[in-house]
């Protein structure tokens, strides 16, 4: 089903732009064999980790950017 766009804002226009960029650059980056094979194999090693879950609140705080 297509999106209707007339009707859009224009930062929702915006933002559906960059949505479809994104869009576009992911099926790019699947077709390629070697980029999905690694996204396979990352994929695996997760799933039989046996690391404990984080929470986003902690995620986050472990991926910020140090402040120096």
């Amino acid at each position: 089903m297509a999106l209707r766009r007339d009707n859009l804002s224009p930062e929702e226009s915006a933002r559906q732009r960059n949505l479809d960029r994104s869009w576009r650059a992911a099926q790019d980056s699947l077709s390629d064999p070697a980029f999905r094979s690694y996204l396979e194999a990352s994929i695996r090693r997760v799933n039989v980790s046996d690391a404990e879950p984080i929470s986003g609140e902690q995620f986050l705080a472990q991926t910020e950017p140090s402040a120096g």
